[in-house]
């Protein structure tokens, strides 16, 4: 290497270990990138590691997650940022610390950003008391009281954390049996709303060993979902909440009466509704309640499994779903109530199945050919039953195999008349039917 290229070499170097925090340099590669180092106000329990995560800022307001990286306290990270944008890190460590995010950071493409250091704290907490109307926290069994925070960044909100009954193996996730809690927030957050309510039926290997089981799944819950705002019963949805600030630190005193629900009861449960066929459009019928549902969120499942996205009342199946079973889950809502689960039942996606017919009469006798086709079906899948009827009766029937059959009558009267050959179809076919004349010697 010449003099002049290492002093080249050198100055680059100095420069990017001498860059004050937030300066951009550029980066080798075509993303930007985000660098510091994560430090702690007080010990972290254990020696946990940090998990740094960047967020990104979309159009609308809303913060994801971006990229994201594991680092010993005390450490350097760096992540990286997918394209140009406005962009916050924030790093965790569980229910214990997190750091105050940086401030919004505006990365360049090919920029690196070096000296965004985080500072861990202690979380600060929200603290209560929960007290009962007709009811009693030790009553409430398999369907345990759970606290779920929200957390607020302008206007924004994602679940942040939880606690619950009966968990006595995790004492700081836990509401106490008289009813006082205390949960844990992180910093990050303008504000956070807090949801009182009581679980779905568990099944019994997930409840603890002091609560008994018993219980339907799905069954509406017992006890009103509500969201403190202030008041004594507090309020029936998120948007309605009250913001609890805890960018001071913590609060107490953030107490709640907590009511058994007017439920809504099944007249007639939801089903599918449509031509279940590739293409066709399938909607759900949500089934009728007392009092009346007002609205009702969807989840289209192919056998046990989400379908990813599928979560409007309808749903158009393609060729990918042929011999799929496609179920819903529904939830009927109306402010103020509570609501069972409900699933729809199965139904079968079919191809519809075509065929062509052709025959050759004889004496007294007549040999039919059968081509039977399916969109999207392989002529291996199409298999099944033939069957020839002549005035309502059945004459005979042959299997299906590839896609073709041939029936052979005998014993036939002389004369011109009208047969009809009907496939059975399969579990991934449609059964059909066609008619024809054939004039018997």
């Amino acid at each position: 290497m010449t003099r002049a290229a290492l002093v080249a070499v050198l100055a680059l170097v100095a420069s990017l270990l001498l860059a004050p925090a937030g300066t951009a340099t550029a980066a080798p590669s075509a993303a930007g990138a985000i660098s510091g180092t994560v430090t702690a106000a007080n010990p972290i329990p254990g020696g946990k590691k940090a998990l740094v995560s960047l967020y990104r800022r979309e159009s609308d307001g809303r913060w994801t997650w971006a990229d994201g990286t594991y680092v010993a306290v005390g450490g350097s990270y760096t992540v990286s940022a997918p394209a140009a944008g406005s962009y916050q890190v924030r790093a965790e460590v569980g229910s214990v610390a997190s750091a105050t995010p940086s401030r919004t950071l505006s990365v360049s493409k090919g920029a690196r950003l070096t000296g965004v250091n985080l500072v861990l704290q202690d979380n600060p907490t929200i603290s209560g008391t929960i007290t009962t109307e007709g009811f009693d926290l030790s009553s409430v069994g398999p369907k345990r009281l759970y606290i779920q925070s929200w957390g607020g960044t302008d206007g924004h909100w994602s679940k942040i954390g939880g606690i619950t009954t009966s968990y006595a193996e995790r004492p700081d996730l836990q509401i106490r049996p008289d009813g006082t809690y205390t949960i844990a927030v992180p910093h990050h957050y303008d504000a956070i709303r807090l949801e009182f309510a009581q679980g779905q039926c568990l099944e019994e290997d997930e409840l603890p060993p002091d609560v008994p089981g018993g219980c339907e799944w799905g069954a509406a819950r017992d006890v009103q979902t509500v969201y403190w705002d202030g008041t004594t019963h507090g309020a029936f949805t998120l948007a309605d909440g009250g913001d609890i600030d805890v960018r001071s630190g913590s609060v107490v005193g953030k107490d709640v009466t907590l009511r058994l629900a007017e439920k809504l009861r099944v007249v007639r449960g939801p089903r599918i509704t449509g031509t279940v066929e590739p293409g066709q459009v399938l909607t759900v019928d949500p089934g009728t309640y007392v009092p009346a549902a007002t609205s009702a969120e969807y989840e289209w499942y192919s056998g046990e499994y989400w379908i990813p996205g599928a979560t409007s009342r309808t749903f158009r199946p393609t060729t990918a779903h042929i011999g799929a079973s496609l179920r819903v889950l529904v939830r009927p809502n109306r402010v103020g109530t509570e609501a069972p689960v409900l699933w729809t039942p199965y139904v079968t996606v079919k191809s519809r199945s075509r065929f062509a017919v052709k025959a050759k009469a004889g004496k007294a006798k007549a040999t039919v050919t059968i081509a039977i086709k399916a969109p999207g079906v392989a002529t291996s899948r199409i298999h099944g039953k033939a069957s020839i009827y002549a005035k309502g009766k059945r004459i005979k029937t042959v299997n299906v195999r590839n896609g073709k059959a041939t029936i052979k009558i005998a014993k036939q009267k002389k004369g011109k008349r009208t047969y009809t050959v009907r496939y059975s179809g399969n579990r991934v076919i449609t059964s059909s039917t066609k008619s024809l004349k054939i004039a018997i010697r």
